[in-house]
């Protein structure tokens, strides 16, 4: 029988015991010689742990409960980190005949785990409950399970992977959420969507009030976007809680004709920080939970699609060039010459980027060199950004065209007509292999991923569609330029989900989903977050 009946305390899930509430634990300590007896000496190495009794002896045979008492407010300046108790143990002779027989004396520990309290960044002790680093500014999230803090990125307790500190996904990029434009959602929502917070409020009474949204990104907790006010002749991207909609932050773009607002976007990385381009061809990245600036630089050329996150690189479509630059610095990689003008954002996977500008053609580079590995070419200009999955590249041309290329060689495996009308946004990918392609005809066209065969076409409004589509399971969302936003379900139903206000068109730029919350903006100068509902 060993001498103790544990040898861990795990004290991480006593955040909110309450005021006047002390958490313990106890361990049974047995002398299991059966002549000697043992004595026994025990010292808390941190303020935070009480002990006791700190020192006893056992008779032959004989148990004996020891307790750990956790008292966080004794801590002080000293870090609740992970410890460890030593127990020494030493065997006395009754007679003097029996020493020689006596085992040898002995050390035991115990491992306790304390709630952790530092920041996640910089280590700083934080003040219970505490939201932000005073030290680094690290913006805090309580494990909603243990208490620990952790980061704003964070998607599982540092403490424990086990605790889920945020479920949500990241929408990284615009259109699509990812780099590919094919982030995969699986889970059906409902076809209602109400609002849960916008802002402003309400649009503006004055048209020439309302501002310019580019599209919205969803990740962190947060959302972020960013806008045109043409009134004071400013641009500035703004970063609000999620869940509430409060303000965390604002930033002052360099340039003051900001984001187009049509088809430019930001661009997240998975480490939290925030690339933007201006239409002037200021491009600079922040940290995306503090709002400051990282660094900042100048390209030439106008940018009017969104930038692309590609590994370490950053890819901005500057007139029918595509600028390449490294994401941790800026500094400039390659300028990469295209047959037209480049008025979307490129699409980026398994170290490829892919390119649809107005000279007709599909193009791919590698993301490290630049070298242009193929080029392929199509029925008419694009202004929708390529899809990237399972090895193909999607494309939607203006001719009202879909095209699936293999993605490595650029070889045809399929193109269907859809329309007489313009594709002239991203189509969306459903976790079941469909395409929903929104046309300029005001029909939501479904076509299958790996054969091109056209599923269904769907009339969702009598104005053209003219908003990336986006899909969570069997739930379709798409934007009309009468203002509306539609959905289809499982059996293609269409319904009109919300509506904005008369005479306002939703921002080309595409929608955001992440869970059950959609993101959008509408030319009235508002920026909706809304939750879907049955």
């Amino acid at each position: 029988m060993p001498l103790l009946d544990v040898t861990e305390f795990d004290f991480s899930l006593e955040h909110a015991l309450g005021p006047g509430k002390v958490a313990s634990r106890v361990a049974i300590v047995t002398n299991n010689d059966v002549l000697a007896v043992l004595h026994v000496g025990v010292k808390s190495p941190v303020p935070w742990l009480d002990v006791y009794p700190t020192e006893f002896a056992l008779a032959p045979s004989e148990s004996l409960g020891l307790t750990v008492e956790f008292r966080p407010e004794r801590a002080g300046q000293a870090a609740l980190a992970p410890t460890k108790l030593s127990l020494f143990g030493q065997y006395l002779a009754f007679q003097a005949g029996d020493a020689e027989r006596l085992p040898p004396d002995m050390e035991v520990t115990i491992s306790v785990t304390p709630p952790l309290s530092n920041c996640p960044h910089c280590a700083a002790d934080l003040p219970e409950g505490a939201r932000e680093c005073r030290r680094c500014g690290e913006r805090i999230r309580l494990c909603p399970v243990c208490g620990t803090p952790n980061t704003w990125i964070a998607h599982t307790c540092r403490l424990n992977p086990q605790h889920i500190v945020r479920a949500e996904g990241d929408w990284l990029a615009a259109p699509g959420g990812n780099a590919a434009h094919a982030l995969l959602q699986s889970k059906s929502i409902g076809v209602h969507l109400a609002r849960r917070w916008s802002f402003p409020a309400f649009p503006p009474a004055r048209a020439a009030d309302a501002w310019e949204w580019s599209a919205p990104l969803v990740a962190f907790g947060m959302v972020i976007a960013s806008a045109i006010d043409s009134a004071s002749g400013t641009a500035a991207i703004y970063a609000f809680e999620l869940a509430s909609g409060g303000a965390l932050w604002d930033f002052d773009l360099p340039d003051p004709q900001g984001i187009y607002p049509d088809r430019g976007a930001m661009a997240l990385s998975d480490d939290g920080l925030l690339y933007a381009a201006t239409l002037g061809g200021s491009v600079l990245a922040m940290d995306a939970i503090r709002g400051t600036r990282v660094w900042e630089t100048k390209i030439v050329g106008s940018v009017y699609g969104g930038v692309t996150v590609a590994s370490e690189t950053l890819m901005i479509p500057a007139g029918d060039t595509l600028v390449v630059l490294d994401r941790s610095n800026g500094r400039p990689r390659q300028i990469l010459a295209l047959g037209g003008r480049l008025d979307t954002a490129s699409a980026s996977s398994e170290g490829l980027v892919y390119t649809a500008a107005d000279d007709q053609k599909i193009s791919a580079f590698a993301a490290e060199t630049g070298e242009r590995r193929w080029s392929a070419e199509t029925d008419g200009p694009a202004n929708a950004a390529p899809l990237v999955s399972g090895g193909t590249v999607y494309a939607a041309t203006m001719a009202g065209t879909l095209y699936a290329l293999d993605a490595i060689s650029g070889a045809l495996r399929w193109r269907t007509n859809v329309s007489s009308k313009a594709l002239a946004v991203t189509p969306a990918l459903s976790a079941d292999g469909l395409l929903f392609a929104a046309a300029d005809d005001g029909f939501l066209h479904i076509v299958a991923a790996a054969t091109g065969n056209l599923i269904r076409s769907r009339r969702v409004s009598s104005s053209p569609l003219r908003t990336s589509p986006v899909c969570s399971g069997h739930t379709v969302f798409a934007g009309a330029d009468d203002g509306s936003l539609y959905s289809l379900d499982a059996e293609y139903a269409v319904q009109r989900a919300y509506e904005t206000t008369p005479g306002t068109r939703l921002m080309t730029a595409g929608l955001a989903l992440t869970g059950d919350t959609l993101v959008c903006a509408a030319t009235n100068g508002v920026l909706y977050v809304l939750s879907a509902t049955q």
